[in-house]
């Protein structure tokens, strides 16, 4: 999925392109190097820009991480959530989510790293990624195909789950094992009747 952002802006305008650009460039030196370790100076090189053309666009490092993590954690739960657009099952719906979101965020493994280190810093990410999981949960307790009082307790434990399957794919390899035990397990939480 390099340059992913880029080939979506072939039709914008050149600051768009120069945007996306960096963002693709910062992805690739922030899936390497993590946040911590990342700099301004090979951002920009990945991007093929100067430092100067940086800061026309991002006040600083954090401002391009935040805004890259947000990206992917849409660009993730976007997918999902078109494809199960159609799907009434509120458990269904969380299993096929779950494992497409797993699925997606080990295929694109720079994306899934990113995710993984922006989850725990920027709330915005936390809540685009639960907000289709708890509208879900909630319409299974209001339908009583689970057996559970709505707790952000639970949505945490469940959140939980999914970041711990990707971290263990991301370095062990794909495994459908674990997606199958991690929906497995949130059906648990969820307590879940047919």
């Amino acid at each position: 999925m390099n340059n992913f952002f880029q080939s979506k802006s072939n039709s914008l305008s050149k600051k768009d392109r120069t945007r996306a650009a960096i963002i693709d460039g910062a992805i690739d030196v922030l899936s390497k190097k993590g946040y911590q370790n990342s700099s301004i100076k090979e951002m920009a090189e990945k991007a093929g820009i100067a430092n100067g053309t940086f800061y026309n666009h991002y006040k600083d490092r954090k401002s391009i991480f935040d805004e890259v993590g947000k990206l992917i954690a849409i660009e993730l739960t976007k997918t999902i959530e078109e494809n199960e657009s159609n799907t009434k099952d509120p458990a269904q719906k969380i299993i096929n989510s779950t494992k497409r979101f797993i699925e997606r965020s080990v295929q694109v493994p720079d994306w899934g790293i990113i995710f993984l280190e922006a989850y725990d810093y920027m709330p915005i990410i936390r809540n685009e990624v639960s907000k289709y999981l708890v509208q879900d949960i909630k319409r299974g307790i209001k339908i009583k195909i689970f057996k559970v009082s709505y707790d952000e307790f639970v949505v945490e434990q469940i959140i939980v789950l999914i970041l711990h399957a990707i971290r263990k794919q991301l370095k062990n390899g794909y495994d459908n094992k674990i997606i199958n035990k991690t929906t497995d397990a949130i059906m648990q939480l969820l307590n879940h009747k047919k």
